[in-house]
């Protein structure tokens, strides 16, 4: 009620915007009118940006705002850079991390593709619990969608509360979250996650460096059925178009809102007129082009029931995929595309990815 999509903050905006106009009317004096026109136009552009956030649900706490316009990012911990193996339980770990996991900020370098950007890695409780110390976690690898940054996984979505919850209720067991930031910045360009032939080499930092400097610094699987790929609208994409270009890298893939087949970027193509690039790009194509009987990780998607054309999208991949595995198409209902659609998907989908990279794994 009190919150930013509280029905209190919209019926403030409207009365302010309602007292500006009547005293815009009946004062006589031009200094007053100005201020109480300035007032209400103030006023009228809260309430549009208020109706804004209320439809996508992006910010719901006054402390979401206050984090996103001063750039902090609450509850992580920041590291200079990865540390060596064995070494990170001395430098954040304790009792605290043990009952309430980490959240990292820390650079990731990629060494093949040269792209070097801060990212994010959720470090569960179990990782500094006794009785893990010597268990290598699965990784799920979060792909944040555009304009977007990799605290939207955490501010927006929820996603490790939402895990911790899943674990202490048995509906899942606990994994590493990788978040890395794959379009260098919110005011950047997309990526789409792809291997520009004549731009950076998005597809190869994601898919490649990223993993390499976190199973070189962190106790995981290695890259393969132990590793799953999510990501919701354009990430969604880049989950889906990764998993299926590098099979052997990935055990699960899942695609909230997502599509499935590359878009211009900025009304440019990203792949200079090279078909067979774009083809190479196309999820949809790749596919239709699956042959039986090699590897193929699991798919999961889902979509805001309210917006047709995500709903046809993720069908239509499913009905593709399913001659070679079961898909099974999540439909949230009385909403579009918008983080009001992804955040009840987040804990399911989490869930079924637990269950995919747990599968052949011995417990600890």
């Amino acid at each position: 009620m009190f919150g930013p999509q509280g029905y209190l903050v919209f019926g403030l905006f409207v009365a302010v915007f309602a007292a500006g106009i009547y005293l815009q009317w009946r004062s006589k004096h031009l200094a007053v009118r100005i201020v109480t026109a300035l007032i209400s136009f103030a006023a009228a552009a809260l309430f549009g940006m208020a109706a804004v956030n209320k439809f996508y649900d992006y910010y719901q706490t006054w402390g979401n705002i206050v984090a996103d316009l001063t750039g902090s990012q609450p509850g992580v911990t920041a590291l200079p850079k990865i540390p060596q193996p064995g070494k990170l339980q001395q430098v954040i770990g304790g009792p605290e991390a043990a009952k309430n996991g980490r959240l990292i900020s820390l650079d990731l370098a990629g060494q093949q593709s040269q792209i070097s950007r801060t990212g994010l890695i959720y470090l569960p409780p179990q990782y500094f619990q006794p009785r893990y110390a010597r268990f290598r976690f699965p990784v799920m690898e979060l792909i944040h969608g555009a304009p977007g940054q990799p605290y939207d996984w955490v501010g927006a979505l929820h996603v490790t509360s939402a895990l911790d919850a899943l674990v202490r209720h048995d509906k899942a067991r606990a994994m590493v979250l990788v978040i890395p930031d794959v379009n260098g910045g919110v005011q950047l360009p997309s990526s789409q996650c792809l291997n520009e032939p004549l731009g950076p080499q998005a597809d190869t930092y994601v898919s490649i460096d990223v993993p390499a400097d976190v199973v070189a610094g962190f106790r995981v699987q290695p890259l393969g059925p132990h590793w799953g790929i999510a990501g919701y609208s354009e990430g969604g994409f880049c989950a889906a178009n990764l998993a299926l270009r590098h099979p052997m890298s990935y055990g699960a893939a899942a695609s909230m809102s997502g599509y499935f087949q590359p878009l211009p970027i900025d009304g440019i193509d990203p792949f200079a007129g090279n078909a067979a690039a774009r083809l190479g790009n196309d999820p949809l194509w790749l596919a239709e082009r699956h042959v039986r009987g090699q590897p193929l990780p699991a798919f999961w998607l889902m979509a805001g029931k309210s917006d047709r054309g995500d709903v046809l999208d993720a069908k239509t991949m499913a009905a593709v995929l399913r001659p070679f595995e079961p898909v099974r198409v999540l439909l949230i209902p009385r909403v579009q595309h918008t983080f009001a659609a992804w955040i009840p998907a987040v804990p399911k989908m989490l869930a079924w990815a637990s269950r995919q990279l747990y599968a052949s794994l011995p417990s600890p």
